[in-house]
């Protein structure tokens, strides 16, 4: 057959086997990921011998099974600085030893009162590592009080006890858990900052994409002088602005029609406009000097950076944090949300707010500067 002798023809197979494989990139972020280093406050208010011994286990935590990298890495603050450390996405959890911690458990079945540690819970930071770091601590203070529930039934043996010493032998450690940053209801499970940035990021796609087109057959009508191209590109920064408007808006709009908690409506339609307005200045930016060959860059970089976004850093493979998620725009305006959402920030967000300003006041130079690109060939 004719088809078969087309070279067009065996194009499409291929193409379908390279597009599936760019979409199926993300398996290897998210197929079976291994928890790895998680950053964990350990704060010790108190001394002695079972405080020991609760060091002694996190120690033995920190150093890993069967010579993989272990699941949490725990480093010593202090109790008045963690407000600020988890502010400032330092850590996931912390694990605390109150004071008077070492004579409650050391007199536990004498007055009938378990001991207490505490599970600090950064929930606002990623819920996924949270979680995974609120469990390990969790097993961490089950495996004391298993332990220390087995001395203290041996000490007893023979012994007549009540109800409540009985309840102290079988919990003589228990944990208490206090959560800093809270995922607010109705967010998507704390999804919301990533699933509104995504559309920012689209918008601003599909938006630049279009007014380059345009752009573009208005220049291959006419030859325009530099300052006339100028105006031109005005023009595509003022259309810039109003689709990121109506990207901001639209996007706040359909959240709260679905019922997304937001903290303000404005707010979240400001941010995410301002979001899209940068990223467009970087599409414009790139498809003025390179052309259509941009938006299949712009489209790959989405879909590799999807299974970066929700993720905790330490749970991804080196080359996603090395060479994908380093070059992902959109992780920046779902930070900036999370901030928003769950950090109590106004519209300056910090860092996240600097590197989205700064891709767009890089976006606007290099956009400018394609003023002094040779013009193409005209045919006669």
């Amino acid at each position: 057959m004719r088809l078969f002798k087309n070279k067009l023809a065996w194009a499409a197979p291929i193409a379908v086997i390279l597009i599936i494989a760019l979409f199926s990139v993300n398996l290897f972020a998210q197929g079976n990921p291994k928890v790895r280093n998680l950053p964990v406050a350990l704060i010790v208010n108190d001394e002695g011998t079972h405080v020991d011994a609760v060091q002694s286990a996190v120690e033995q935590m920190s150093k890993g099974t069967d010579g993989e990298e272990p699941m949490l890495a725990f480093t010593k603050e202090k109790e008045e600085n963690i407000e600020d450390l988890f502010d400032d996405k330092q850590y996931y959890a912390a694990l605390v030893i109150p004071e008077g911690y070492n004579d409650s458990l050391q007199n536990a079945v004498k007055n009938n009162k378990s001991a207490q540690l505490k599970i600090y819970i950064n929930q606002g930071y990623n819920m996924t590592g949270a979680n995974f770091a609120k469990t390990a601590l969790s097993g961490l203070v089950t495996q004391l009080n298993n332990q220390y529930s087995t001395n203290f039934i041996k000490q007893m043996d023979g012994q007549q006890i009540d109800a409540a010493q009985a309840a102290v032998l079988v919990n003589p450690i228990v944990s208490e858990e206090k959560v800093f940053n809270e995922i607010t209801a109705s967010t998507a499970n704390g999804s919301a900052p990533t699933l509104m940035a995504v559309p920012a990021w689209v918008g601003a796609l599909i938006g630049g994409f279009i007014l380059f087109l345009a752009i573009s057959n208005i220049t291959k009508k006419e030859n325009l002088t530099r300052k006339q191209t100028l105006r031109l590109m005005g023009g595509q920064v003022l259309f810039g602005v109003i689709i990121a408007l109506f990207s901001g808006f639209t996007v706040s709009t359909l959240a709260s029609i679905a019922g997304i908690n937001m903290p303000s409506y404005l707010l979240v339609a400001f941010f995410v406009s301002f979001a899209a307005f940068c990223f467009f200045l970087l599409v414009s930016a790139i498809t003025a000097w390179i052309g259509k060959p941009a938006i299949t860059l712009f489209m790959v970089v989405m879909l590799l950076g999807m299974g970066v976004l929700m993720t905790p850093l330490e749970m991804l493979p080196d080359f996603f944090v090395n060479f994908i998620r380093p070059w992902v725009p959109i992780r920046f305006a779902s930070e900036g949300l999370r901030e928003i959402f769950y950090f109590g920030s106004g519209f300056y967000t910090g860092g996240s707010f600097i590197t989205i300003a700064g891709i767009g006041i890089v976006g606007l130079v290099i956009y400018l500067l394609s003023i002094f690109k040779p013009a193409p060939k005209q045919n006669d």
